[in-house]
């Protein structure tokens, strides 16, 4: 079902990376979150909060559309413009991009069958040469459907409290998800993966299920005019 969005997903989504300089000549890197490319000025979207941790030896970059392209130095990620009490973050890659992304002004129907994309689970090593191997980090897609609208404030461990103002999502994504893509059958994007609901429980009196959603953020917060971008 999925397949025709997906080839065109896999051209625009890419995992965006932190370094941190421990000490002179010896770095970390990780996943913080996922973007998606939505000009072709290499203009893209994502989330705010995978941005919060910002310190003086520590940097945001493009590695490329993993595993298949990798960017060889990494390109720095500039940030254009932020909502912070919505969780958008617009940013920018020095780089053409002939594919990206349509987005949606409208909130999908519920019951609309969607799909949740991004960068969960990544296997970072170190080559023979001291260098990053990231061959272990691969995209995840999860098809799921619009459960209903819904507001969330949700909460950052620095006392940061965002709004997240979208639609619930049956089927959460994995840490290294948040900002990435939730669109449908032909590539349009309706959200931008969000949060997680709180643990719920459902039982029958004997068993029990834990239940969590993702709540997604609806994308028609954001404008699209022909010299740039603007919130609403």
């Amino acid at each position: 079902m999925f397949v025709d969005a997906i080839k065109k997903i896999e051209k625009t989504m890419f995992p965006i990376f932190f370094v941190e300089e421990m000490a002179p000549g010896q770095a970390t890197l990780g996943i913080s979150g996922t973007g998606f490319f939505i000009n072709s000025d290499g203009v893209f979207l994502s989330v705010a909060h995978i941005f919060d941790s910002i310190a003086e030896n520590k940097k945001y970059v493009f590695y490329g559309f993993l595993p298949d392209n990798v960017v060889n130095p990494y390109i720095e990620i500039q940030e254009l413009c932020r909502d912070n009490e919505h969780d958008i973050f617009i940013g920018k890659v020095d780089m053409k991009t002939p594919d990206f992304l349509e987005i949606s002004e409208k909130m999908p129907d519920i019951g609309k069958t969607i799909c949740i994309a991004g960068y969960p689970l990544a296997e970072i090593t170190l080559n023979a040469a001291g260098g990053f191997e990231l061959n272990g980090v691969r995209r995840y897609y999860q098809p799921s459907f619009v459960l209903d609208y819904t507001t969330a404030n949700i909460g950052n461990d620095k006392g940061v409290i965002r709004t997240h103002n979208g639609f619930l999502v049956r089927d959460f994504g994995l840490y290294g998800m948040s900002g990435g893509p939730v669109f449908d059958i032909t590539g349009k994007i309706f959200g931008i993966q969000g949060s997680v609901t709180r643990p719920r429980i459902s039982t029958n009196g004997t068993d029990s299920i834990t239940v969590q959603n993702a709540v997604a953020i609806k994308t028609d917060l954001i404008l699209m005019e022909a010299n740039g971008i603007r919130f609403n």
